[in-house]
């Protein structure tokens, strides 16, 4: 790898969130802001059913909280900012309880869902979530449901004030002052409440008290802009409400995303004469219904494609795109920009709410005592001669206070250190079995702790000493080469002048290494990390609550071949110890080497690599960033399974691109663009070490393991970069 990329990749490891920013809230939705509660989108919850379920619970909890003690005469016990699925459940709780509250929306209740383009069909899933408050929600059209849910909201007469938006939100005593403006229309039909003084006009400005926040305002703050000359003219919009209203019009659509292709081919089925304008030379990024529908259109001249092009300038009858060095005039009456939407970021910094992963004084010296935790623990269970507890530094004498007589075996800090790393394995382990229900991975983390416990500790460390003189040699058959070099490594001299001793344990490292090992791949790919391996353990217990961390990127995809550069420094090392350990090369310098290769491959990859910097920065870097870019285990497994592995990860159609796939995907992967494009992905086409986690938390069950798939038969062509963001 070129010296610039490694450059990059040191500049582009940071703690991003995959696709998906979210505020740092508690358990309860809490935000850093005491009092100040985030639900819906903006919460982590994308899907509408979950949305509404999320603000319901909370509208519960704070009922209840609130009825303890008394509030002022003229105070909210609660306002809602933001009248999407997760406000509406919030002021459903609290109006079945009898609290004074308000809700305000800047626009219209349900505006996202009202801007679905028109019949979108709209899936009640998931299914094993109920309806909170008897609301009904089935599978419908945008409209029906869009309908049928205003009349819920007329007839239970909740006190919604629209459109009125939150200015700012500021600290009083024990509660809030949310200061609003008025919009263009006044209360809705059917608020019970009266307005404040000047409520009813346009642009006023008024000021609420309330105990308690919920801010459920979702995600899209604002539009995503061209940045260009012309954009504010009012033949731009944004938004697609209904293609009608494009009829007999030449229209540009601005975006290759499923919304701009449903919009394009929308509008041209409403008697539009529409151009689509694209940075990209394919859809890639639309589902397959979409992009073969847009195609087909291009195909049959109803829409015509400036692909690899892009906007510089909207005039009153033109648009002027470029493509490379040349400029193309497209005569032009509307223009509809549909490349995404950006967080309200300005708006929770100015709330004072901090994002997830975003690094503060707090963060940082947490991170800071991990590593330093991480590196002390390090160097006494690899016994390694460093600071503090070298000899003649501070701690020197620790290392001595950790021998003891067992009566069955002495022990010194390496033993105790696999103790803890055992204990540290069960009891997040633990944690993470609770977390995650699904039977699957329940399998997994009983099979990680269990493994932890017999095979990387309990038979070596307790029972083998009882049975054998050399018990470590056990982890030959535990841990393979080449992520223990020691596992194929053995000789007469060290077993004792034993021949056959070291013919078989090297007979067991080489079987583990090149049968099993094999064997396993062809059947469960990569999952030896995620279901067997020790490191492994300790990444998918302790390091799954910072699994989110993963870098995300090109860069970070390309950096993924360290890990075969390991691989590939490990046979030479490999080979020269073994050498020189059957005596077949005895010359100084070849010594020398050895010793060289053996010392500096030991401290290099065993030590820092492998234990103090892919452990140290699992809060800023995620759990995997060993597994990941280094392990030479996993980039050995990795080029077995590309040969002959037969899992893979499959998708339906009914991905909804909330992102929640790829944020949780501990490798880094772009999920969601596989699953959006119903492309299957394998170790052919990512470093995916089948977890399964991404199956776990998928709201809309898309994606599903199968054990039957044939190498390279993806669904798709060519080779996908898994870490670029759609």
């Amino acid at each position: 790898m070129a010296l610039p990329d490694l450059l990059k990749i040191s500049l582009e490891f940071s703690p991003k969130l995959g696709v998906r920013e979210l505020p740092q809230l508690s358990s309860r939705r809490e935000s850093n802001v005491r009092g100040l509660y985030v639900v819906g989108d903006l919460a982590d919850a994308p899907i509408i059913k979950i949305a509404l379920k999320q603000g319901y619970d909370l509208g519960i909890e704070l009922a209840e909280e609130l009825s303890a003690s008394p509030r002022a005469a003229d105070d909210f016990d609660v306002v809602i900012a933001g009248a999407g699925p997760a406000g509406i459940g919030a002021a459903l709780a609290l109006d079945e309880r009898g609290c004074r509250y308000i809700l305000l929306e800047r626009e219209r209740p349900f505006e996202t869902i009202q801007n679905f383009p028109k019949g979108k069909l709209i899936f009640s899933e998931p299914r094993a979530v109920e309806n909170p408050a008897n609301l009904w929600f089935e599978d419908s059209a945008k409209e029906d449901l869009v309908a049928r849910w205003e009349e819920a909201l007329n007839e239970r007469k909740l006190v919604i004030r629209q459109p009125e938006a939150v200015l700012n939100i500021e600290r009083d005593g024990d509660g809030f002052v949310i200061t609003t403006r008025v919009g263009e229309s006044g209360i809705m039909d059917g608020c019970p409440s009266a307005p404040p003084p000047g409520a009813d006009t346009p642009g006023a400005s008024n000021r609420y008290r309330a105990r308690r926040v919920i801010l459920a305002t979702g995600r899209r703050g604002s539009v995503r802009r061209l940045g260009i000359p012309g954009e504010r003219l009012d033949k731009v919009d944004f938004r697609l409400r209904d293609p009608a209203d494009y009829h007999g019009k030449r229209l540009l659509v601005v975006g290759g995303g499923d919304s701009a292709v449903e919009a394009a081919t929308s509008c041209a089925d409403a008697g539009a004469e529409v151009t689509v304008s694209y940075r990209s030379d394919v859809f890639s990024r639309a589902k397959p219904k979409n992009r073969e529908r847009i195609e087909q259109y291009i195909a049959d001249g109803r829409i015509r494609a400036e692909l690899r092009s892009s906007p510089t300038e909207i005039l009153e009858h033109e648009v002027l795109l470029s493509r490379g060095d040349e400029e193309i005039q497209v005569p032009n009456d509307r223009v509809l920009v549909l490349i995404g939407t950006l967080l309200p970021r300005a708006f929770l910094e100015k709330l004072g709410i901090r994002m997830a992963g975003e690094m503060d004084r707090i963060r940082a010296v947490w991170i800071t005592a991990f590593a330093l935790f991480t590196y002390c623990f390090y160097v006494l269970k690899q016994k390694q001669n460093f600071f503090p507890f070298g000899e003649g530094h501070p701690l020197a004498a620790v290392p001595s206070w950790l021998e003891a007589d067992l009566v069955f075996r002495t022990v010194d800090a390496s033993f105790w250190g696999t103790c803890v790393y055992a204990t540290l394995v069960v009891f997040f382990g633990l944690r993470a079995y609770r977390k995650y229900p699904s039977p699957t991975q329940k399998r997994r983390y009983i099979s990680l702790i269990t493994f932890q416990c017999v095979f990387l500790f309990g038979i070596p460390e307790l029972l083998a000493p009882l049975l054998i003189d050399r018990p470590w040699k056990i982890y030959a058959a535990t841990v393979p080469w080449p992520l223990s070099i020691w596992s194929l490594v053995d000789s007469p001299a060290w077993a004792g002048g034993d021949t056959v001793s070291a013919v078989l344990w090297l007979l067991v490292g080489a079987t583990t290494t090149f049968v099993l090992i094999p064997l396993y791949v062809r059947r469960n790919g990569e999952r030896f990390c995620s279901y067997l391996c020790g490191c492994g353990g300790l990444a998918e217990t302790l390091g799954d609550q910072w699994r989110h961390l993963a870098p995300r990127g090109l860069t970070s995809y390309r950096a993924e071949w360290l890990g075969r550069i390991i691989l590939f420094m490990a046979v030479p090392v490999t080979a020269l110890i073994l050498s020189d350990a059957w005596g077949l090369l005895t010359s100084r310098a070849l010594l020398d080497s050895k010793e060289f290769a053996q010392h500096w491959y030991g401290l290099m990859v065993d030590f820092w690599l492998a234990s103090v910097v892919g452990v140290a920065l699992y809060p800023y870097l995620g759990n995997r960033i060993w597994c990941r870019f280094v392990c030479p285990l996993r980039a050995y497994m990795e080029i077995l399974s590309r040969w002959f592995s037969r899992i893979a990860i499959q998708a339906n159609e009914k991905c909804i691109g909330c992102g929640e796939c790829t944020r949780y995907c501990q490798m880094g992967i772009d999920v969601q663009r596989f699953a959006q494009r119903q492309e299957t992905f394998d170790n052919t086409n990512s470093a995916c070490i089948q977890c399964g986690i991404c199956i776990e938390v998928c709201p809309m069950s898309v994606l599903e393991l199968t054990q039957d798939h044939s190498p390279g038969d993806r669904g798709g062509a060519g080779r996908v970069c898994p870490a670029v963001g759609s």
